[in-house]
């Protein structure tokens, strides 16, 4: 993979409720053993590795002047200004509600990031295509992984969008015009595409649904589901000692080895006692009793 890619996140300050399950998503779905690109997060000014202890990533800020949401593409700009500094070339671009639930197939990934190159593509979506989507799209002759790959048309509205993919940065820097909103920026990001001329294709993958996680400035409770089972999963695959559960919904406590040596030779009074008093459905008292209880 060429050390002039990177992933590029983008994110406000206000959205600071959004970066726990960013982070954890990504950091848990990813594949980075075979595709270790270094992670960059635009903000303005906050620290974007203060939402979790193991966030290593590299904030990117642009300043406090560019706060309000008509800077979206100001912000955009700066933040690749920097990487090209850095002598990056190329981003992995996604929003900080692109929470992955898995990760694209690596086969996907690897020949993507090939063909982007060897057909010298100004973008490359690694996005779902979902038949609401109002693309004009021609055919190309490559299939991924047993994923068609498509070209979009010029005149295709929201040729340029903000799914997830590969972008030139000089191409990415070109549909830009500073002091724009981020709801202004794809239509009128389009256009300018349009006029200069574009190479960008998609492929259709379902790995993450922006739609779910958050409206009106909070979290979706479908959100709320996942960032708590990503809170579970993380603890599950860092700590060795990790129990899931021991504190039931109704704060009791659940043994945190149902197979212990106080469980296996209790009684089975005491063990009716501890599944209706206790521990509800947490655990099977039809299973349990299958143990000899002592008698």
């Amino acid at each position: 993979m060429s050390q002039k890619l990177c992933i590029l996140l983008q994110t406000n300050d206000e959205y600071e409720f959004l970066w726990e399950g960013l982070f954890l998503s990504w950091h848990l779905n990813w594949l980075w053993t075979e595709f270790p690109w270094p992670v960059f997060v635009i903000t303005e000014t906050k620290e974007f590795s203060s939402c979790h202890p193991a966030c290593n990533w590299t904030t990117l800020k642009v300043g406090e002047d560019v706060k309000s949401a008509s800077h979206y593409s100001t912000k955009l700009v700066r933040g690749l200004n920097q990487l090209e500094e850095m002598g990056y070339e190329f981003v992995f671009y996604g929003q900080d509600d692109s929470w992955p639930e898995c990760a694209p197939d690596s086969s996907i990934l690897r020949s993507g990031w090939n063909l982007f190159l060897a057909e010298n593509l100004d973008g490359l979506y690694v996005h779902q295509h979902s038949r609401h989507f109002p693309f004009s799209l021609g055919p190309t002759k490559y299939v991924l992984a047993g994923k068609r790959v498509r070209q979009f048309m010029v005149g295709s509205r929201f040729a340029y969008n903000h799914g997830n993919g590969w972008w030139r940065i000089p191409f990415l820097k070109a549909v830009q015009v500073t002091g724009e909103h981020a709801s202004d920026n794809e239509p009128e990001g389009t256009i300018r595409a349009w006029e200069q001329g574009f190479k960008i294709w998609i492929v259709n993958v379902d790995w993450y649904d922006q739609s779910k996680i958050h409206a009106g400035g909070i979290l979706k409770p479908e959100a709320e589901e996942m960032l708590s089972q990503l809170r579970f999963t993380f603890r599950w695959e860092t700590e060795e000692k990790f129990a899931c559960f021991p504190v039931a919904f109704d704060g009791s406590i659940i043994p945190v080895d149902i197979g212990s040596k106080e469980f296996v030779e209790s009684t089975h009074s005491q063990r009716q006692k501890w599944y209706s008093e206790n521990h509800g459905a947490h655990f099977s008292f039809a299973w349990s009793s299958l143990l000899t209880p002592k008698q």
